[in-house]
Order: structure tokens, then sequence, then C-alpha cells
């Protein structure tokens, strides 16, 4: 908000806020966006501070916790991800989604220092996924 003296005013104090309810979807997927970029831009940090603001304890938009997620493992903030991860777990029902969960929680245990686990589990991905590659595909090229 712009003042008659030209100073700009946020429109939203979020020191004493908390948490920043967004009022439409279209915020939502701008908040989205924004931290697509920072990840891009390699600003995890700012990332999750933006997540952070509007990501709830009892939050169950998916699409908003699966970037909180990836941005806390490239920060290094493993356990946190693995918490995330833990209520993705509950709340994504998509049978699509288990393969990069198990690859997301796998890093998040390799940041967390738990090594053994996170080989299990990337082992697990790697076998997941080699199940569901093995698809045959008509070969291109010369033919005898």
């Amino acid at each position: 908000m712009v003042h008659r003296d030209g100073a700009q005013q946020p429109t939203t104090d979020v020191s004493s806020a908390g948490n920043v309810c967004l009022s439409s979807w279209q915020e939502r997927d701008l908040v989205c966006a924004l931290s697509y970029l920072h990840l891009a831009c390699g600003q995890g940090a700012q990332c999750v501070a933006l997540l952070q603001l509007i990501v709830r304890d009892n939050s169950q938009d998916v699409d908003l916790l699966r970037i909180l997620a990836y941005a806390l493992i490239s920060e290094g903030l493993g356990d946190q991800a693995l918490r995330i991860l833990d209520r993705l777990d509950t709340l994504d029902d998509e049978p699509s989604s288990r393969t990069h969960l198990m690859l997301l929680r796998s890093h998040a245990l390799r940041r967390a220092g738990r090594m053994d686990e996170a080989r299990a589990v990337f082992q697990d991905y790697v076998s997941l996924r080699v199940g569901t590659v093995l698809i045959k595909q008509p070969s291109e090229g010369l033919h005898d």
C-alpha cells in the first residue's frame, strides 16, 4: 500500500501475523511460483522462509508441502524435511507420487546424517523405479 507521502507500507504485517492466510488459489499459486524461482536461483533459504509463512502445522496442501520438503533438503535441513515427508506420506494418496517421495526421503535421510537408512531407501527407490521402467518399447533404427 502506498501512502500519500509516497512511502510504501506492507499490506500484511508478517512479523505479527505468524502465519499468513492466502485468500485465493491465485495467491497460493503465486507463492508456489516465487518459491520455485528462489530454488532455481539457489536461494533455498528464502524459499523455506516464504513457505514456512504459509504452511501451517495442519496444512493439507500437498504441492506446498512437496516444495517445502525439497527446499529443506536443499538447505541441509534433513530432519525438518523428514517431518514434512511423514505428513506427505499420510496426505498424498497418488500412486505416482510414491517413487518421488521415496527419492526425496533418501535425500532427506542423507542430509540428516542417516546414511545407512538413506542407502536402503534409495535402493528401494531404484528397485521400484526399474520395475516401472521395464516396459518394452519398439526399437528405432534399421532392422534386419
